[in-house]
C-alpha cells in the first residue's frame, strides 16, 4: 500500500513538471477592422495614448482584421506629423486573416492635447482609412 502512495505521488509530481506546449503568438493590440465598404466610403477609428510626458516615447500594437471578400494591401500612409511612425509589412492582407502593425508616437516637443492624423491607402479603395493618433503630453 506505502509503495501504491509513493507510485502516485511520483506520478503527479512528475505530471506536474511537464512543459507546456508552446503556442503559436496570439494577435494582440486594438483592433481595426476593414470591410468593403471602407474601399468604397473610407473609415476611421482613433488610437488613443492617454497621458504622456514631454519627451516620452509610446508604441501601440494594432491588428488590421479583413473581413472583406477580397485581398487588401496597405499601398502608401500619409502622416500629418513626424512624431507619427506605422510599421507594417506590405503584404496582402487576405479575408480573415490579421496584420499587425506597430504605432509609435514621439512626444518630444508636444504639449497639451494632441490629435494627428495618419491616412491607409488600400489597394481599389476611393477613401483612405483615417486613424486619429490622440494623446495628452504633460
Amino acid at each position: 500500500m506505502r509503495s501504491l502512495v509513493g507510485l502516485v505521488i511520483l506520478l503527479l509530481f512528475v505530471a506536474c513538471g511537464r512543459k507546456p506546449k508552446p503556442q503559436a503568438a496570439l494577435p494582440y493590440g486594438q483592433k481595426i477592422t476593414l470591410t468593403d465598404s471602407i474601399l468604397t466610403l473610407g473609415g476611421l477609428d482613433t488610437i488613443r495614448f492617454g497621458r504622456m510626458h514631454e519627451g516620452e516615447i509610446a508604441e501601440k500594437p494594432l491588428q488590421l482584421v479583413n473581413a472583406g471578400s477580397r485581398p487588401m494591401i496597405i499601398q502608401s500612409v500619409e502622416r500629418t506629423c513626424g512624431c507619427t511612425t506605422l510599421k507594417y509589412e506590405n503584404q496582402p492582407i487576405m479575408p480573415g486573416q490579421t496584420h499587425q502593425l506597430q504605432l509609435r508616437f514621439d512626444a518630444r516637443g508636444e504639449w497639451g492635447w494632441q490629435l494627428k492624423l495618419i491616412r491607409l491607402y488600400l489597394n481599389e479603395a476611393t477613401e483612405p482609412l483615417r486613424l486619429y493618433v490622440e494623446a495628452e503630453i504633460e
